[in-house]
């Protein structure tokens, strides 16, 4: 190597192999699948807890719609008990006659420990009132005219709540079953009247929960009974909220409020009889409890399945992992040459693809065992072409030298000889490349072997095609011998420089040159010699290029263009062009 020689030409050693990203790749699986996992199991359970909340929400409400259906039976059933009385006393002979103290004794007897009084009134005053004591008269009390409006109409009917608005009289709120009946030959109404505490016993047949609120209420939709705080509400008007849902149908579930201002999910059924209406409400915290409460549980269902399933994936993954691991080490394997056992894996995909390294590798080392016979055939016949061509080159030598005597007698035989030399040493060279090529620098230093000494060789690494190696050789040796003889390398001083390029426009063109210094003085030949007609053939018809010589007095310049393309393809490009 020449001290001339740049440093960035060197070629690079190997890069050192980048960090193995298996440990990054499995967290980034592990990431994945339990992302996997997560994402549906969250969306399932907040999918769940919506239908759990729809479900349950329907359940309270088909519960208290049940409810209230019972609630519009057991009154309907206990106002039927009331018409059921009236229904007797109607018809009594004594009634019917006129004979009022022999019907108070009946309507007595009729009524007796069931909570309810007989009230038989005309329309200015009462007649028989069975709630005061016996033979106590009566108070005045005018009929409205609504009550009497469906007497006339010969109609049972049931009242709204009756509040009365002083203390007069046996009690100041009540309901009124009014049914017409003739006495003696007048309209009268015969009355089965009875507290709202009459009602009130109804919730507790029905099993209301004590968290509930239950409220019967007329017509007016104002409280009649109430499981919770009657004498508190007694009378009122239910919350605007219910009533415009009770406008809307005899039955349904709206959000409302009740009197006390609890939020509710209330239910409510109007009876087709009376024309009452039946609210039952449970309050929202109450169902929002029941349904966290399912819903915690299927939360907590859904994590115990989302742990048992990220420890499962966690144990195949890993599985997986050491799977894929094993495949790694296989393709090493593989391209280290090596052989593959075929195991047995409880991941098929796996097994396949062992099984296919496996063929693969097997196809692989018979390629290389053919390669390298391909090789050493390769070999042997390019070491025997080698040695045929050396011997022709010597007989060749022999045929020069018994054709034309002895040297001294034929003055161009010794640099014959030469040249049948440089060629034989070109040869060794390309059959060190197996006859791949050469590069540029090892042709010089191979032809300029003696005077590497007194050399000095720069450029880029060139390579050279086995055809372009020996002619330039043959340049070369001619250049060399020259400077040898008459130039810069016949005194000991002189030097020889080589310097050579590629140019960047056309990467195929290069540019060499040789220039001598210290040597003898230089003028231009007479006539040009054998080994400048061979350069300038040999560059003109091997490599396409040209030599230009400059015969200076402080030595000789020889600046080489050529190709690094073969002629046939220079002349292609020319045709193209």
């Amino acid at each position: 190597m020449s001290p001339f020689a740049l440093p960035d030409l060197v070629a690079p050693g190997p890069a050192s192999p980048p960090p193995s990203p298996a440990a990054g790749t499995v967290r980034r699986r592990l990431l994945l699948m339990a992302l996997s996992l997560v994402v549906p199991a969250v969306l399932f359970m907040v999918l769940l807890a919506r239908a759990e909340f729809g479900e349950s929400r329907a359940r309270y409400e088909r519960q208290l719609i049940a409810t209230t259906r019972a609630l519009v039976l057991a009154t309907d059933r206990q106002i039927g008990q009331g018409q059921s009385v009236l229904q007797a006393l109607a018809v009594s002979p004594a009634l019917i006659s006129g004979d009022l103290p022999a019907f108070e004794r009946q309507a007595r007897a009729a009524v007796q420990g069931d909570g309810g009084w007989i009230v038989l009134i005309d329309g200015d005053r009462q007649l028989v009132d069975t709630r005061l004591p016996p033979g106590a008269p009566p108070p005045r009390a005018r009929l409205p005219d609504d009550r009497w409006r469906t007497i006339r109409e010969g109609r049972t009917s049931v009242s709204n709540l009756i509040v009365r608005k002083d203390d007069s009289g046996p009690a100041p709120a009540f309901v009124s079953i009014d049914m017409p009946v003739i006495v003696d030959g007048q309209l009268r109404d015969l009355a089965y009247v009875q507290t709202p505490e009459a009602f009130a016993t109804l919730f507790a047949s029905q099993n209301i929960p004590p968290s509930w609120t239950a409220s019967i209420v007329d017509r007016n939709a104002s409280v009649v009974a109430r499981s919770k705080d009657l004498k508190r509400f007694l009378g009122h008007k239910v919350s605007g909220e219910m009533r415009q849902a009770m406008a809307r149908g005899n039955e349904g579930v709206s959000l409302s409020h009740t009197l006390d201002g609890t939020p509710t999910l209330s239910a409510f059924s109007r009876s087709p009889a009376s024309g009452w209406a039946f609210i039952v409400g449970v309050p929202r915290t109450e169902l929002s409890r029941a349904n966290w409460s399912s819903v915690g549980g299927l939360t907590l269902a859904s994590l115990v399945l989302l742990i048992i399933g990220a420890a499962v994936a966690l144990a195949v993954s890993r599985e997986i992992s050491a799977a894929v691991r094993g495949l790694g080490a296989d393709a090493k394997a593989v391209a280290a040459g090596g052989e593959i056992a075929v195991v047995p894996d409880r991941f098929q995909e796996i097994a396949e693809v062992r099984a296919a390294l496996h063929d693969a590798s097997v196809q692989l080392r018979a390629r290389e065992a053919e390669e390298l016979r391909a090789h050493q055939r390769q070999q042997l016949m390019i070491n025997e072409l080698n040695h045929r061509v050396k011997n022709t080159l010597f007989t060749v030598q022999s045929l020069a030298r018994q054709s034309l005597g002895r040297p001294d007698d034929t003055p161009g035989l010794h640099a014959f000889n030469e040249r049948i030399m440089a060629l034989a040493r070109a040869h060794d060279l390309l059959t060190r490349s197996v006859w791949e090529g050469a590069d540029l620098q090892e042709i010089l230093e191979e032809t300029l072997e003696p005077y590497l000494d007194r050399t000095i060789l720069a450029g880029p690494p060139v390579a050279l095609t086995p055809n372009a190696a020996l002619a330039l050789s043959m340049v070369f040796h001619e250049l060399g011998t020259n400077a040898g003889k008459y130039g810069a390398l016949s005194l000991p001083e002189g030097v020889v420089t080589v310097v050579w390029h590629v140019d960047p426009a056309a990467r195929h063109r290069l540019t060499l040159h040789w220039e001598e210094r210290g040597g003898p003085t230089v003028s231009p030949p007479a006539r040009k010699g054998f080994g400048s007609r061979l350069i300038a053939a040999t560059l003109k018809s091997d490599l396409a290029g040209e030599a230009r010589i400059d015969y200076r007095p402080s030595g000789l310049v020889c600046v080489l263009t050529l190709s690094l393309r073969r002629p046939d393809e220079e002349e292609a490009e020319g045709r193209d062009a």
